[in-house]
C-alpha cells in the first residue's frame, strides 16, 4: 500500500478557495493504490483558520488524522537540516509512507497522471517487526463519522436498538443480497437464534465440521441439538460434502458449513444435500463478510447465514456483535422476537427469548465501515496474492488452495508446515508475529470427550489443527511487510 501524506497547508489553502489545492486533493482521493492521510492536528488548525464544522467534516471524512506527536518533532530536529525535511523523513519512516504533498514554497508538478507539488519520494526498506493484526487501519477510515454519530447518540441516551440498528440492518441486507438481516449481540447469537427460529432442538442433529472456534458447536448444543461431525476437504479446509452425505440420519435436521478464514464451503454440492434430503442450511459466515461462491455473496446461500462483527472480523464493531441474514421474512420476524426477551410488542411475549440486541453503538461503528468492506477485502486478496507469489516453491510450505468459483476474502491467510510451533518461535525473534486458528480440533477437545471421538476419526480436521500456521493479515499490509514474512520463513527452512 503507497500511502500519501498531505501536509495541512493543503487543507487550509483548500479551505481559502485555492484551486491547486482543490486539485491536489481530489486526485489524492481518487487515486486507488493511494490512501490519503493527514499529517498534523488538522481539525484544530482547520478550526483556528475559521473553518465551519460541516467545511471540516467534509474535508476530513475519508482521511485519517495522524497527530504531530513530540517524538516525530524530537527526532526531527535531532536530524539537523531542513526541519520540514526531516519531519517528512521521520514520518515516512514511522508511518511507512512513500509520497508527500504540501504547498509549502512549492507549484504543483505530476507523477504518473496524479496532480500534485513538492514530492519526495524514497525507497521503502523492510520492516524490522510484522504485526498479526492492526485494528487501527479500519478505524482511521470512518474516526469522524462515528465519532459524531457517537455523541449524537450519547447526547439522546439512544443505546437499546435505534436507527443506526435499523441502518446497518438494512444496508447489510442490500450488501448481502438477501431480503433481510437482523442485528445481534454476537456471531454466537446469531447461530443460536437462527437454529432456535428453524425450530432445531431436542432430538434433532446437525452435521458441521470439528476444525472451527467452538461458537459454531456451542450454539447447535445451547439450542438442545446434537452435534455430527464430518471431516474437511484438504487445502480449503472445509466441510466435505462427500463426508457431510455419508453423515445424514433420520434425525438430521441441519448442515451447518463454516466458511473458514473467509473462504466459501462449496455450497452448490451442500444445498443440492440439503434439498434431497429436506434439511435446512444455515452458513457460519463469520468470517467471510464479502466473500462470494459462483458469483454470489455468501450468507444468501442458505435458509439463513449468521455472521459475526467482532472488532477483529474483516468487518468489525468496536465490541461484540453479529448479524443474521435470511431471505425469509417470517424467520427474520422470528429472530427480532428472539433477540428481545419473545416480544412481538413491548412487554407481549409470545415466547421466551434472550436479551441479544445489538446496540446503537456498535450499528453505528459497522454501518460507517461497510462503504469500506469491499477495498479492504480487495486489500487482503493482494496481500494473499504476494504471500502466494513468495512463498512459491518452498516444499515445506503447503499455501491454501481456493475452491472452484470461490473468491475468498482472506479473513486468515493460513498456511500449513511440519512444526507450525518452532517456526512461529523462530518467527517472533524475528519480529514477525503470527497465529493459531485453530490448534487442536474440537472432537479431541475436553468439553466434547464425552462423544468418545479418538485421534483419526477426521484425519484432515486432524492434520489441519495440527500443522497451520496464521500469517498476518489486515487491510493496509504492504508488500515489504509480505516480503519480510516470507523472507523469514524461507530462512528458517535454509
Amino acid at each position: 500500500m503507497i500511502k500519501l501524506l498531505l501536509h495541512h497547508d493543503l487543507f487550509l489553502s483548500a479551505l481559502r478557495g485555492d484551486q491547486r489545492c482543490e486539485t491536489a486533493i481530489h486526485h489524492a482521493l481518487k487515486e486507488r493504490r493511494i490512501l490519503p492521510w493527514a499529517l498534523g492536528d488538522l481539525i484544530q488548525r482547520l478550526s483556528f483558520a475559521g473553518a465551519t464544522q460541516n467545511e471540516i467534516e467534509s474535508l476530513t471524512k475519508n482521511l485519517a488524522l495522524i497527530p504531530l506527536n513530540a517524538r516525530l518533532s524530537g527526532e526531527a530536529l535531532a536530524l539537523g537540516g531542513n526541519f520540514d525535511q526531516a519531519l517528512y523523513q521521520k514520518a515516512g519512516e514511522a508511518f511507512k509512507c512513500r509520497f508527500f504533498v504540501s504547498l509549502k514554497g512549492s507549484k504543483l508538478g505530476s507523477l504518473e497522471g496524479m496532480t500534485t507539488d513538492a514530492l519526495m519520494d524514497w525507497k521503502e526498506p523492510l520492516p524490522d517487526k510484522v504485526e498479526f493484526l492492526n485494528l487501527t487501519y479500519p478505524i482511521h477510515a470512518v474516526f469522524n463519522q462515528v465519532d459524531g454519530w457517537h455523541m449524537e447518540i450519547i447526547q439522546n441516551t439512544a443505546f437499546a436498538g435505534g436507527k443506526h440498528v435499523a441502518a446497518f440492518e438494512k444496508a447489510f441486507a442490500e450488501y448481502s443480497g438477501t431480503g433481510y438481516a437482523v442485528g445481534v449481540g454476537s456471531g454466537t447469537e446469531a447461530l443460536l437464534f437462527s437454529l432456535l427460529a428453524m425450530g432445531i432442538g431436542p432430538g434433532d442433529e446437525v452435521i458441521t465440521q470439528p476444525n472451527t472456534f467452538i461458537a459454531t458447536t456451542e450454539a447447535i448444543r445451547q439450542a438442545g441439538a446434537t452435534v455430527v461431525f464430518a471431516d474437511v476437504s484438504r487445502g480449503t479446509w472445509n466441510l466435505d460434502p462427500v463426508a457431510v452425505e455419508k453423515k445424514i440420519t433420520a434425525q438430521t435436521k441441519a448442515i451447518l458449513p463454516v466458511h473458514l478464514y473467509g473462504q466459501p464451503a462449496e455450497l452448490e454440492p451442500l444445498l443440492a444435500l440439503c434439498e434431497k434430503h429436506h434439511l435446512e442450511l444455515l452458513e457460519d459466515a463469520c468470517q467471510a463478510h464479502g466473500a462470494r461462491y459462483q458469483g454470489k455473496k455468501v450468507g444468501s446461500w442458505g435458509r439463513a447465514a449468521a455472521f459475526s462483527l467482532y472488532p477483529g472480523k474483516n468487518l468489525g464493531a468496536y465490541g461484540e456483535a453479529g448479524v443474521v441474514t435470511t431471505n425469509d421474512e417470517a424467520l427474520a420476524a422470528k429472530i427480532r422476537m428472539i433477540r428481545e426477551h419473545g416480544q412481538a410488542q413491548k412487554y407481549y411475549h409470545d415466547i421466551e427469548g434472550y436479551n441479544g440486541r445489538m446496540d446503537n453503538l456498535q450499528a453505528a461503528a459497522v454501518q460507517a465501515k461497510l462503504p469500506h468492506l469491499e477495498g479492504w477485502n480487495n486489500e487482503r486478496r493482494q496481500a494473499a496474492t504476494w504471500y502466494k507469489e513468495l512463498l512459491s516453491g518452498l516444499t515445506e510450505v503447503e499455501l491454501p488452495e481456493v475452491a472452484e468459483g470461490a473468491e475468498p476474502v482472506w479473513h486468515l491467510f493460513v498456511i500449513h508446515v511440519p512444526d507450525a510451533q518452532k517456526l512461529h518461535e523462530y518467527l517472533k525473534t524475528q519480529g514477525v508475529f503470527t497465529g493459531f486458528h485453530y490448534p487442536k480440533a474440537l472432537h479431541l477437545q475436553k468439553a466434547y470427550e464425552f462423544m468418545g471421538l479418538k485421534e483419526g476419526s477426521f484425519p484432515n480436521a486432524e492434520y489441519n489443527a495440527s500443522h497451520l500456521l496464521s500469517l498476518p493479515m489486515f487491510p493496509e499490509l504492504g508488500k515489504p511487510e509480505v516480503e519480510k514474512v516470507a523472507r523469514e520463513i524461507r530462512q528458517f527452512f535454509a
